[in-house]
């Protein structure tokens, strides 16, 4: 029914790997960034309202932001290090700020904060402030106003991975950058009214669509037009090298620092998106996808034998597997990885020589990925165009649990036969159906979604919830002739509150039953 698709996945996802959720030390840990981040987002930004860019706090703002995306159970070394590095910086922004202010003849807006700068950062006593910063949010700010604040936060990280990702294309993303330190900005007010607090998550998600836009654009014009293509899971005998998660630039310099050598390269989980440009065809090396995504990523990452480079931005929990082989490009990384710098992948080479590789290989599937945008359009007009659809269903991509496997089968099934179904990963074969494999392509339910939004009404599903499937549901919940499903969120992403938040204020439905779903989009018009 849906590409990948292994009933394991229920019974090894978050909860065996430990990141449904995020501890409280953890959690502690990262109030206290957050307030760090708001003093720098602060400074940063009268900075650059007076003319100074400052890329000193750019690139730790940035990299600190990155780090809690990629790491939600970053190390208390990796804490101290972001603290005691803005203990460094925001010394000197906050001196440079006032001096300008001094040259200008203006008056300084200088922020009071708890915060200490200290370079002998006492893990214990940050923890402790942590609490109370929590517990301050907790008694002073209604829990509503809270989750649009974590919103906003959800929102800065997934503008920050795709800032850092056109940077790896070379493409300027200051914009991208402006508007993190606004919003980051502006949870300094703390600001209560929700009308204002929605209109500024509104604006933030224009920018990140954009962002996503020009990421694309860039994909394409250095790796050729997305096509369909088939990918094999198949092995083959000899030394190997795995690429995890979605950052293509990086695989790009694997391949090309293994060209060389006689060491094949598979991808694993999201990276399989890379198969669907031109360009990594010319990769004699790239030989496939290697097994069945993160959320079997113990089970996967144990049985490869050679290294695993998790590029920037991989969302692993990476405790439980055994040490040696785990190689990182990130800037955060867990005890035991062994990061990449400046590109240098002698290391990784040396690791796959002596590795065991792979001794007879195994012949397993072949399976049909991506797709040509302007032709599946064309295919979809012409389905439109048949004048027998008064709605289109644009079902997203897949959510790998037991429970929505049977929720969209069902789903696939009942739906009326006047819908017009475009389904981008759970397959179907309905005369009123167009499937699409957009594999792991985060950015495809808003174009296609764009490509028919005038057309017909639209239901948009969102199967995945991840730090970009929010920012692209609140954006397309502005446009009135589009609803929103969206399945469970781990906690680590959203929690139960902020789903019912994002019900109330942006009209973001929560999956129930396909009778009830289905009676409510088509009978409530």
């Amino acid at each position: 029914m849906m590409y990948g698709y292994n009933e394991d996945y229920q019974y090894d996802g978050c909860v065996s790997r430990g990141i449904c959720s995020i501890n409280p030390k953890t959690a502690s840990l990262q109030e206290v960034l957050v307030l760090y981040l708001r003093l720098g987002a602060h400074y940063a930004l009268k900075l650059y309202e007076n003319g100074n860019e400052d890329n000193g706090i750019k690139n730790l703002m940035l990299n600190t932001i990155s780090v809690m995306v990629s790491n939600p159970e970053f190390s208390e070394k990796d804490f101290k290090a972001a603290a005691e590095k803005f203990s460094e910086e925001l010394p000197r922004i906050t001196k440079l700020y006032e001096d300008l202010c001094k040259e200008k003849n203006i008056v300084p807006e200088c922020l009071k904060s708890i915060l200490k700068y200290n370079k002998e950062t006492d893990i214990v006593k940050a923890i402790r402030m942590g609490e109370k910063e929590f517990l301050r949010k907790a008694n002073s700010i209604p829990q509503e106003i809270r989750d649009l604040y974590k919103v906003l936060f959800v929102l800065a990280k997934s503008i920050c991975i795709n800032v850092l990702d056109l940077e790896c294309f070379g493409v300027d993303a200051d914009e991208g950058y402006i508007t993190i330190l606004k919003l980051l900005n502006s949870l300094n007010t703390e600001e209560q009214d929700i009308e204002k607090i929605k209109n500024l998550i509104i604006d933030n998600t224009v920018v990140d669509n954009k962002l996503m836009k020009r990421l694309r654009l860039a994909q394409e014009e250095r790796y050729g037009i997305q096509q369909k293509t088939e990918v094999s899971y198949s092995t083959t005998p000899g030394k190997a090298v795995l690429v995890v998660g979605s950052n293509i630039r990086e695989l790009e310099d694997v391949l090309d620092a293994l060209k060389d050598k006689n060491i094949d390269v598979y991808t694993h989980d999201e990276m399989m998106l890379a198969h669907t440009f031109p360009k990594f065809s010319e990769y004699s090396a790239l030989k496939g996808q290697y097994g069945q995504g993160m959320e079997n990523c113990l089970l996967d990452f144990a049985t490869f034998p050679g290294p695993i480079i998790l590029t920037r931005h991989s969302l692993y929990n990476v405790e439980n597997l055994y040490r040696g082989r785990l190689y990182t490009t990130d800037l955060a990384y867990s005890k035991g990885v062994i990061p990449i710098v400046n590109k240098d992948f002698s290391d990784v080479i040396k690791s796959a020589e002596e590795s065991k590789g792979f001794k007879t290989g195994k012949q397993c599937e072949t399976v049909h990925i991506g797709y040509n945008f302007e032709d599946s359009v064309r295919k979809i007009d012409e389905k439109i165009n048949e004048g027998k659809y008064s709605d289109v269903f644009i079902i997203g991509l897949n959510g790998y649990t037991i429970e929505q496997q049977a929720y969209f089968e069902k789903l696939l099934s009942k739906t009326p036969d006047n819908v017009l179904i475009i389904s981008l990963s759970y397959s179907t074969h309905r005369e009123n159906s167009v499937y699409i494999n957009a594999c792991f392509d985060t950015f495809a339910i808003v174009r296609f979604a764009g490509a028919v939004s005038e057309k017909l009404p639209i239901t948009l599903f969102f199967p995945k919830c991840d730090r970009h499937t929010i920012s692209q549901m609140i954006y397309m919940s502005t446009n009135p002739n589009i609803r929103i499903y969206v399945g469970k969120c781990t906690p680590i992403i959203l929690n139960p509150n902020m789903i019912d938040t994002l019900n109330k204020v942006f009209g973001i439905n929560g999956l129930s039953s396909v009778k009830k779903d289905l009676d409510d989009i088509l009978n409530k018009k």
